[in-house]
Order: structure tokens, then C-alpha cells, then sequence
């Protein structure tokens, strides 16, 4: 598995590994969580949640892509 360093603040570092304690897990773990929950995916990870939306949505392609591109759209502005 690659690796990876990051910088926190020591405020911050110490209560990453307070909480990987806390609740029984390692900080590699409570960060791959963190980012799942942040929305960060792996490409396999998206094409099955998008693969299962198209499978239930009942739209058709064109509609599928009108509708992706409008809410990307939105969800770019309130970013910004």
C-alpha cells in the first residue's frame, strides 16, 4: 500500500490519535472513514454507486446525463 505524510498541527494530531483510540481502530483506518464520509471514492467505488443509481433512477441515459449536469452545476456554486 502506498504511503503517505501529512502536517498537522499537534492540537490536531493528538486528537486524531485520541479517537483512533477511543473507539479501537488505527488513524489509517479513521482516515480512509473520514474521507469515504467526506465523499472521496475510489473510481471503483463511484462507478458502483453511480452504476446503481442508473440501475434504480427508471431515467434514460440523456435524462441521467441533463439531470448529473444541472446538480453538478448547483453543487459548484454553492462551493463557491
Amino acid at each position: 500500500m502506498p504511503r503517505m505524510t501529512i502536517t498537522l498541527s499537534k492540537e490536531r494530531q493528538r486528537a486524531v490519535k485520541e479517537t483512533a483510540a477511543r473507539r479501537g481502530t488505527t488513524i489509517t483506518a479513521l482516515i480512509d472513514e473520514s474521507l469515504e464520509l467526506a465523499g472521496i471514492r475510489t473510481r471503483e467505488s463511484a462507478e458502483q454507486i453511480v452504476a446503481r443509481a442508473r440501475a434504480n433512477s427508471g431515467l434514460a441515459d440523456a435524462e441521467a446525463m441533463d439531470l448529473a449536469l444541472r446538480e453538478t452545476a448547483a453543487a459548484r456554486v454553492k462551493r463557491s
